[in-house]
């Protein structure tokens, strides 16, 4: 199952992203990013489903909290960083 990765500022920020996400009815999960996707260990980011990913997106801009970097996360592991213009 396909699932994308909002990369967020900060955990206070993925947390918020989260709280503002879930206000609207999408689960967002926050979690630490892989490796792979960010070279480093302590980024975090919010986890939504690929069928939440135009509202969600469009949600945390308007909140102010609209992610840095947004990677798609393929059934078999793989991550790939995808264009941040899908609002």
């Amino acid at each position: 199952m396909l699932h994308y990765l909002l990369m967020c500022r900060s955990l206070t920020y993925a947390q918020r992203a989260s709280r503002a996400l879930e206000r609207i009815g999408i689960t967002a999960i926050v979690t630490k990013a892989p490796k792979s996707a960010t070279g480093q260990g302590c980024s975090y980011c919010v986890k939504v489903s690929e069928k939440n990913l135009i509202r969600a997106i469009k949600t945390l801009s308007d909140a102010g909290l609209g992610p840095i970097k947004i990677f798609l996360v393929t059934s078999d592991g793989s991550v790939s960083e995808v264009p941040n213009d899908l609002s």
